[in-house]
């Protein structure tokens, strides 16, 4: 009988998870492994956890005293919210998700997935490292959908306009502060170039109020930059505004592998952000991690100088990092690879 991956819980949220669980049930499906969210099913040859479910511990109970492999696969932790004024509630909710994840690394999952090095290096130094079995598996994406345009990898010269693209499933609780310095970056590269041109395109979940904030910002200090909010996008009008940007820029203040990331990389736009979390590891070639400049933990206000400068070296660069940004996606970040190691890791 062939065996099957079950995944536990089932995700619903936008982006993130969600989308990696979609993506391995699909990727896995061409290598014929059945990859599905029902438990009682009698081909599991294998679970994988996301994080720790808050429900469904049972069957992973019921999986180790059978000796089927409960593996475990580890994004970042929750952290902003000792630093933010997020409330109480959240503040007591996030301590207690790392608590139930770090319990079940430790004494449920009998191995772990981390999605970069920084997760790993993250977990091991706040609750310790491990004997038990590890793998590094990068998250994935469809390279052959998330795929350039045939102008997509040229060069930018002095006097076009300058299209930067944020893309996050949501965009609040740290990352706002990215966002405005994005905008003035915006301005100063389009005074810099003579561009007659500047836009910023936001595809995300933005609350209204941050969302008014920069508007009013933007209005204030740059006022020749144009702010175009999209909201929460398909997948296809994404590729679309990927393909017609001419930078991307990367404003979670500390991921772990982000997916937005990956997928502009996939379709040839160079990124930018600041080094924090796994940003340079992911990224490579294909853009410029600034240096912080600061204290990133307290989200101190960033070093806006390296930010140009990084944004510079896309512009007066971009083809080179343009291939460098798909060639590193088609060596690195295929969604066939990811399945692959995942069937391997879990099944074999």
């Amino acid at each position: 009988m062939k065996k099957s991956i079950c995944l536990i819980p089932k995700i619903a949220s936008v982006g993130g998870p969600a989308s990696f669980q979609k993506r391995l049930i699909g990727a896995a499906a061409r290598y014929g492994v059945p990859v599905h969210y029902d438990a009682n099913r009698n081909d599991i040859g294998a679970f994988l956890v996301i994080g720790a479910p808050v429900n469904g511990l049972a069957p992973l109970v019921r999986a180790r005293l059978k000796g089927i492999p409960v593996i475990q696969r580890l994004n970042g932790m929750n952290w902003l919210h000792k630093i933010l004024p997020t409330g109480r509630l959240y503040g007591l909710k996030a301590d207690l998700a790392n608590r139930r994840i770090a319990w079940a690394r430790r004494y449920l999952a009998t191995a772990i997935v981390y999605q970069s090095r920084f997760c790993e290096e993250n977990w091991n130094t706040a609750y310790g490292a491990l004997s038990k079995r590890s793998e590094l598996i990068y998250n994935g994406v469809d390279t052959d959908t998330f795929s350039p345009r045939g102008d997509s990898q040229s060069d930018w010269r002095s006097g076009e306009s300058i299209r930067v693209l944020i893309a996050e499933g949501n965009i609040q609780k740290g990352a706002e502060i990215h966002l405005s310095q994005t905008v003035r970056l915006c301005a100063r590269l389009k005074s810099e170039y003579n561009a007659p041109a500047a836009t910023l395109t936001i595809a995300g979940n933005v609350p209204d109020e941050i969302r008014e904030q920069t508007s009013a910002q933007a209005a204030r200090l740059a006022p020749g930059v144009r702010l175009d909010w999209k909201g929460v996008v398909s997948k296809e009008a994404l590729i679309e505004l990927e393909r017609d940007a001419t930078m991307f820029n990367s404003i979670e203040p500390q991921p772990a592998c982000p997916n937005a990331v990956i997928e502009a990389l996939s379709v040839g736009l160079p990124v930018i952000g600041y080094d924090t979390g796994s940003l340079a590891d992911v990224v490579g070639p294909g853009g410029v991690a600034a240096p912080y400049g600061a204290d990133f933990r307290r989200l101190e206000t960033p070093d806006f100088e390296a930010l140009v400068s990084a944004a510079r070296r896309v512009l007066e660069n971009r083809r080179a990092f343009s291939a460098a940004a798909r060639e590193t996606a088609l060596k690195r970040f295929r969604v066939e690879k990811m399945a692959e190691e995942y069937i391997k890791f879990c099944l074999e």
